[in-house]
């Protein structure tokens, strides 16, 4: 059994220890919520096709790459910023909707990853004829802390035309 100066000693180390690791993990948890509330941010710009969510949350060099599982083989393709908030002034409101599924949050400093499984539907009108096929995958989005902010700097998905 300790003694007592044994307890009083682990008391005030605990106390010492609490202090400093609460703070820090109520920062990362503001963080964490930061990054996804920066994502969200993406997602909405491109379910309510505004490009001014778009180029909000993306950083000026903003990247995008997609690898699309077509006939058993990946096929890769990279999309600029500028192309990217292009495209969504040009669709219509609800043509794209990306629902993520329990995104994964890293923060370390400066620098974050969501990483998240994700089902991708479009909408859209051909010949009278209304289409809402669909695509899966894992999306991957990395943050950096700006002064205005976080930031994507790139987004990676993997893109298959059959989903569970």
């Amino acid at each position: 059994m300790p003694g007592r100066n044994t307890t009083v000693f682990l008391l005030v180390l605990t106390a010492f220890l609490m202090a400093f690791t609460v703070p820090s993990m109520a920062t990362v948890d503001g963080d964490r919520e930061a990054v996804l509330r920066t994502v969200q941010m993406l997602l909405d710009g491109w379910r309510e096709a505004d490009a001014s969510k778009l180029e909000s949350a993306l950083h000026p060099s903003f990247r995008e790459v997609t690898l699309h599982l077509q006939e058993g083989k990946w096929n890769f393709a990279v999309v600029e910023r500028d192309t990217l908030i292009k495209t969504v002034a040009r669709i219509s409101k609800g043509a794209w909707d990306d629902q993520l599924a329990d995104p994964q949050v890293h923060v370390d400093g400066p620098i974050a990853v969501v990483w998240s499984r994700y089902k991708f539907t479009v909408r859209y009108t051909e010949n009278g004829v209304t289409h809402t096929p669909t695509h899966c995958g894992i999306e991957t989005f990395q943050l950096y802390r700006t002064e205005s902010g976080w930031k994507i700097v790139s987004f990676a998905d993997t893109h298959a035309d059959s989903c569970p």
